[in-house]
């Protein structure tokens, strides 16, 4: 006979919150979208909302979908990732440092670490009468980082064991002996407990879900399926894959054996938004009183922003071949080998593939010596309006010069948007055919690259579309250009 664990009645309560209708394709719906708010200018909150509906009506697949699914991803986004401010009072709205951020360093590996490190309950993210619920209930719960200290508390248990296991935990774990056991979420339960009972459970073969179970009931007195019932610990947890936080094996989440750093960030974490503070302790907070709070949720969400933490190690997206290009060139070394082993940003990493692939393609075509002069030349303190300054592989010697845009992710991209500042744009309309735009793609299964030649003649001729905002917001059609293969050079 099956044994199940339930929750004793008085320590249960369904944690919950916005699940995307995106998420299976959530990255690229988040670099776009992020991409399409930063064209948007501070304006009254109907004509911004009117402008970032269209933007969602106007993503791949969009515009035949019903008018329901739009108003879903007008909700869901602001809520969950914070893209933009709405300050109803002032009836003003404006594009968030979040959105800015993913924008201008396309690192969803770290943006999605900030998220985490962030999200919590009760929270802006939530409708006033759910916080008030949790408020009463006095629960302050991060997900992220209880699940990391549980994860850690495990592995020590295992550790003096001598078993010689990673610990880890499925989202049915995760759903019932965390999310919706208050004794965790009141902080009652401390991690290092919950490791203890996580593996007790399996040693006894304690199974979770159970059909009969009536905290599995929805309103109507119907039970949940068991993804309904554990979708919003999963959620969290395959938000904390796309953040490199943790692996998935067979369905149970370890720790990222690389993001040391991070962990132990997450894990120590301190800070949690106190907006609600003053409402706790009170029998039922007044739903005005939770909306009052909102906006200065999503400044905190935002404030938190600092694009030097949880920078992500892109060597770990390469493979033993590209490698090869961080042993020998010293600037490659000073990119790969910095203290904490992490790029000092996304552009770097771009920059130096290209810088490989450029030495690559002129050896291959014949232009060796040529091959000895390309270099990266953007620096903090210099800014010629490009990256790297390479060559043509012609008899004329003609330079080629050239601006890496490049995006990061887990998962494979297929959003073609960037954006070039008024210099960049200035200088390729200077250089024209010999001005080229580079937009490498890189995730842990795929390497794409496009180059997009005279990119002001590409625009003049509609071959890209092109938004003036602080430079140009830049967008084309895969369609329209040939991949390039990303070449490496050997020893």
């Amino acid at each position: 006979m099956k044994k199940y664990y339930r929750i004793p009645d008085e320590f249960y309560h369904r944690i919950h919150f916005v699940r995307p209708r995106f998420k299976s394709n959530i990255e690229n719906v988040l670099l776009y979208m992020a991409n399409e708010c930063c064209k948007i200018d501070a304006t009254n909150c109907n004509e911004y909302n009117e402008a970032y509906t269209k933007a969602i009506r106007m993503f791949p697949g969009n515009l035949s979908v019903k008018d329901k699914t739009i108003s879903n991803w007008r909700t869901e986004i602001p809520a969950l990732f914070a893209f933009y401010e709405e300050d109803k009072k002032h009836n003003i709205t404006h594009t968030s440092r979040m959105a800015e951020f993913l924008n201008e360093q396309q690192d969803l590996t770290q943006f999605f670490k900030f998220f985490l490190y962030t999200f919590q309950f009760p929270g802006g993210h939530l409708k006033a009468k759910d916080n008030s619920e949790l408020i009463k209930l006095g629960i302050r719960f991060k997900p992220a980082k209880t699940i990391i200290q549980v994860l850690l508390e495990g592995n020590s248990i295992l550790s003096g064991k001598g078993c010689g296991k990673e610990m880890s935990i499925s989202a049915e774990e995760a759903t019932y002996c965390i999310f919706n056991d208050t004794r965790v979420t009141t902080g009652q339960r401390k991690p290092r407990e919950i490791a203890e009972f996580i593996l007790e459970n399996r040693k006894n073969k304690i199974k979770y879900y159970n059909p009969k179970d009536p905290h599995t009931f929805d309103s109507k007195g119907n039970p949940r399926t068991k993804g309904d019932v554990t979708r919003y610990a999963g959620d969290i947890l395959d938000y904390m894959e796309i953040a490199s936080l943790v692996k998935k094996h067979n369905g149970y989440f370890y720790l990222a054996p690389d993001e040391s750093i991070a962990i132990k960030r997450f894990a120590s974490d301190t800070t949690f938004f106190n907006g609600y503070e003053n409402l706790y302790g009170e029998s039922r907070p007044m739903l005005k009183q939770i909306d009052d709070v909102e906006i200065d949720w999503f400044k905190y969400v935002n404030k938190c922003i600092d694009p030097s933490l949880f920078k992500t190690d892109i060597s770990k997206f390469l493979n033993k071949k590209q490698e090869l290009i961080f042993i020998v060139e010293d600037r490659i070394k000073e990119v790969i080998n910095s203290e904490n082993t992490t790029t000092k940003d996304v552009g770097n990493i771009g920059e130096s593939l290209i810088y490989g692939h450029e030495v690559a393609r002129l050896r291959m075509d014949g232009y060796p010596d040529l091959a000895k002069l390309v270099q990266i030349v953007d620096s903090p303190s210099y800014h010629p309006g490009f990256d790297i300054d390479s060559f043509e592989g012609d008899k004329k010697h003609l330079h080629r010069y050239i601006e890496v845009k490049t995006t990061i992710s887990k998962k494979k991209i297929e959003m073609y948007n960037f954006h070039m500042s008024s210099n960049e744009w200035s200088v390729a309309e200077t250089h024209r055919e010999h001005y080229c735009v580079y937009r490498l793609m890189l995730s842990t299964s795929d390497k794409v690259l496009y180059i997009l030649r005279n990119p002001v003649l590409l625009y003049k001729t509609d071959k890209i579309s092109a938004i003036p905002r602080n430079g140009m917001e830049i967008s084309f059609n895969a369609s329209d250009f040939e991949k390039t293969e990303l070449l490496t050079y050997d020893l």
